[in-house]
């Protein structure tokens, strides 16, 4: 008789060649679980593995028999269908703020999350397809004043000044007010602390701290102009917004869109019926807010309910503003 380390590593093994050997196309007969477990250095009877299988069902492992020449056995639902990965992948593919290498690397995990012919399918895809993105070339920036600022991009102005912890100065346009009562478009001048970088429907903006307003502040990059670098360190790290674990339900048609909005951080598990719920940190901003408001029912915070609370007053306090 085994002992029972030996039982509970015999079931592990188990469960492990179910996850990673067996899909609906590929199966597993009694003789191959047995020449698993042989060269995991366990020993097992045939007749004891239908009690570890039904073990394993009664834990919730979707176990299917089916007969060929012999009884085969196979999980006949997985976390992710074949489709469902390539859909993630091309969402981790497309998504310009990742690099190829980056983007290579996430695709590598999420093939993890299927059967070993699922992931050989998901790479094997993915390498007959070019991403279309290429590796940055690195460049050897100079100090600021040296001339060679003009030679970056607004991007790569931002993220040396953040690399080296000083502030930026830069145009941006403004409203004003003019005489007449008519609305110009004018440009004013900005010094602020850069910190944080994100896109997001295609729009590469810089989250930052304005230190004569004492708020943050979002400037897309497309509209700053006349970037230089300053040599004052930057401040106001404290105004951050905290990162918070939020959890939100939505159909499965809608999983690109939230990925985007997230850039692609997103744990994401199926609730049936086309549902998905996925978890993911994000800053609490009134942007957040904004998009929830923006996708109205079709996306629903779930957690945590503190947050949910907060966004049903502002929802509340925004009707009333609107009630006759």
């Amino acid at each position: 008789m085994p002992n029972v380390s030996e039982k509970k590593l015999k079931l592990l093994y188990l469960a492990q060649m179910l996850l990673e050997k067996t899909d609906e196309d590929h199966a597993v007969t009694l003789p191959q679980m047995l020449e698993e477990l042989e060269s995991h250095g366990l020993h097992a009877e045939r007749k004891s593995l239908y009690d570890d299988l039904e073990t394993l069902r009664h834990f919730g492992f979707p176990i299917e028999t089916r007969k060929t020449r012999t009884f085969e056995y196979y999980l006949g639902e997985r976390r992710f269908s074949s489709g469902e990965l390539a859909l993630l992948a091309d969402a981790v593919r497309q998504a310009p703020f990742l690099s190829q290498k980056k983007g290579a690397q996430l695709i590598k995990k999420l093939a993890a999350l299927g059967s070993r012919f699922q992931a050989e399918e998901l790479l094997r895809s993915q390498k007959e397809e070019p991403s279309g993105q290429e590796e940055p070339q690195a460049r050897e920036p100079k100090a600021p004043g040296s001339g060679k600022e003009e030679t970056l991009t607004t991007e790569e102005l931002v993220r040396w000044a953040m690399e080296r912890d000083v502030q930026v100065i830069f145009q941006t346009p403004a409203w004003k007010l003019s005489p007449s009562g008519t609305m110009k478009r004018a440009s004013q001048t900005v010094t602020v602390s850069p910190w944080q970088l994100s896109r997001r429907e295609g729009v590469v903006s810089l989250l930052a701290y304005d230190g004569e307003e004492k708020r943050l502040r979002r400037f897309p990059l497309e509209e700053m102009k006349q970037v230089q670098l300053l040599s004052q360190p930057r401040e106001g790290e404290k105004a951050l917004p905290d990162l918070e674990k939020l959890t939100l339900e939505f159909s499965q048609e809608l999983l690109p869109q939230v990925a985007a909005r997230f850039e692609g951080a997103l744990v994401v598990e199926q609730q049936g019926k086309g549902k998905l719920r996925a978890s993911v940190k994000a800053p609490v901003e009134p942007a957040l807010f904004g998009w929830l408001f923006q996708m109205g029912g079709e996306v629903k915070l779930v957690g945590p309910k503190k947050l949910a609370e907060q966004l049903r007053e502002r929802a509340k306090a925004l009707a009333k503003s609107y009630k006759s």
